[in-house]
């Protein structure tokens, strides 16, 4: 069994500037475990526990998704935090722009998994990219002051792909490995 998810790469462009604005959030301390920043992306659906067998399957689901799916634009367009900036678990970056195209897809994505054997997914599709994970939810004042109040640049940027990840947990973080992407259809010239 291997960990698994499908998920939405960034360009590089904008892993940095997550890694920036993470780095200036670090300043205003707090028990955090910051994800880096290559490690972010948008999650469409995790998979969890699977059999290595199924991913020829997973694949051809990507596949299939990705031929009727065009790239989509988006942009960062705020910081939050899950459940709330009050009892933080969770620092996100939020996104928006076209964010209907993402939901559909990650319904396909859904619908496809369930086909697949997975058990239905409990929570509904959220778009946004984890920063941090709280490990400690005392002495966060500030650094919840400064996501409160940090006004992030509107970065557009599109998301052309779908990549199923392979997740090896270590104590140092975890571990991604690219094991099947297909770009998004282009849209008819």
């Amino acid at each position: 069994m291997i960990r698994l998810f499908i998920a939405w790469p960034l360009p590089h462009s904008i892993e940095q500037e997550l890694g920036r604005i993470g780095f200036l959030l670090k300043q205003k301390g707090g028990r955090v475990s910051w994800v880096a920043p290559n490690n972010i992306h948008l999650t469409a659906r995790f998979l969890g526990d699977t059999d290595e067998k199924l991913i020829p399957k997973i694949g051809a689901l990507i596949d299939e998704v990705a031929a009727t799916s065009k790239p989509v634009e988006c942009a960062l367009d705020r910081l939050g935090a899950f459940s709330d900036l009050k009892r933080p678990r969770v620092i996100w970056a939020g996104l928006g722009g076209n964010l209907q195209s993402l939901e559909i897809m990650a319904d396909l994505l859904e619908q496809g998994a369930q086909e697949l054997g997975f058990e239905k997914e409990t929570k509904r599709f959220r778009p946004h990219l984890t920063l941090a994970r709280v490990r400690d939810p005392h002495d966060l004042a500030g650094l919840m002051m400064a996501v409160q109040q940090f006004r992030v640049t509107p970065t557009p940027f599109v998301f052309d792909r779908l990549t199923l990840f392979k997740s090896t947990l270590t104590p140092s973080g975890s571990i991604y490995e690219r094991l099947h992407e297909k770009m998004l259809r282009s849209p008819a010239l």
